[in-house]
């Protein structure tokens, strides 16, 4: 499997994605440079690799480890089975294992990041500070700079779907006639059927438990969908896919079913109550795209279980599981029994 690292055309030094230019940045000469000057320049970068490396599984490891060779320093790194970008822990090169994003595991599409690590920190830290009861080590700098932008992968769904629903609604009234009460129920069959459209349907390409949170930052904007190309990963982790659409498809039709229920109940008013009894669904196209995601995430381990921050990185929305600090939730709680025990003594003295 070849690397491929990206160098700059002026002095040879690695480049970067810069979200904030939305530019490739060389931090050496300080030049910057559009995706188009880069597939302009001599030999495409995006297709082959000019300092080739190499990469093998590793014997030495268990067996979703694999080892590549740095194409800039020829030192040999370890990485997971998934990893499709990296930095060289050596000479802090980015590098690209070209294998894992290229043939059948190209992506079409790819949403570039939006939000440079300086303003990702200050998001972090502004929304710690909302959790008053969070372990401290949690926003602690040391922790701060494993922020790590990846891009995740993910199956984007389009299509359009017929829905069929029937359903049994009510409306109820009630009035009085001297002392006696009376209320009358009306019931009625709904039926409900329409062609509905869905776009950018997102569903999780990769198995990890991190991807659970990239639930709670959606949505991207795909209008800012670029095609895919592999200088986009440079100075960024990337993993591949190791779901194929047809192990996403049932989790797909049940996302569908539900919306389309959704949809459908809304157009049903004026009624005292709506029971759903039957519901039905079937796809009469759609178009599937392998695309590759931006977020910011950190892991936490904390008394043997992780935790996750996770950041959208086009949009800036978060979502994360946070540690509480049993040594705080401790001292609240002691000033609060204090204070209802005073409570108590000043009542009993009173009485």
């Amino acid at each position: 499997m070849a690397t491929v690292t990206y160098k700059c055309p002026n002095c040879d030094g690695g480049l970067l994605f810069d979200p904030e230019s939305q530019k490739f940045h060389c931090e050496y000469c300080n030049s910057s440079f559009t995706r188009e000057e880069l597939e302009q320049a001599p030999g495409d970068q995006d297709a082959a690799d000019s300092r080739p490396g190499t990469s093998r599984e590793s014997d030495d490891f268990d067996s979703h480890a694999v080892e590549y060779v740095c194409p800039s320093c020829g030192a040999e790194v370890v990485v997971e089975d998934t990893t499709a970008a990296t930095y060289c822990y050596y000479c802090h090169n980015p590098v690209v294992l070209s294998g894992r994003v290229s043939g059948k595991f190209r992506p079409q599409r790819v949403v570039p990041f939006r939000i440079p690590q300086k303003e990702v920190e200050e998001k972090f830290l502004h929304w710690c500070k909302k959790k008053r009861f969070m372990k401290r080590d949690f926003f602690s700098q040391s922790q701060r700079e494993k922020l790590t932008g990846v891009y995740l992968p993910f199956w984007m769904l389009d299509c359009s779907t017929k829905a069929w629903m029937r359903a049994r609604g009510n409306k109820v009234r009630s009035w009085r006639s001297g002392n006696t009460q009376y209320t009358e129920t009306e019931e009625y069959e709904l039926i409900r059927e329409g062609d509905i459209d869905f776009a950018n349907l997102p569903l999780a390409a990769l198995n990890r438990k991190e991807m659970e949170l990239t639930r709670g930052i959606a949505p991207y904007d795909m209008k800012q969908a670029q095609d895919f190309s592999m200088a986009y990963l440079s100075g960024f982790q990337a993993e591949k896919r190791n779901l194929e659409k047809e192990q996403v498809e049932p989790e797909a039709q049940k996302q569908l079913r539900e919306y389309s229920e959704a949809v459908l109940r809304d157009t049903i008013v004026g009624y005292s109550g709506v029971t759903v009894q039957q519901m039905d669904h079937r796809n009469t196209w759609e178009k599937w795209r392998y695309t590759m995601l931006p977020v910011w995430v950190m892991t936490y381990r904390y008394r043997e279980k992780d935790y996750y921050y996770a950041m959208n990185g086009q949009t800036g929305k978060v979502c994360g599981q946070v540690p509480l600090s049993w040594g705080r939730l401790a001292v609240l709680f002691g000033a609060v029994t204090a204070v209802a025990f005073a409570i108590l003594m000043i009542g009993g003295w009173l009485l």
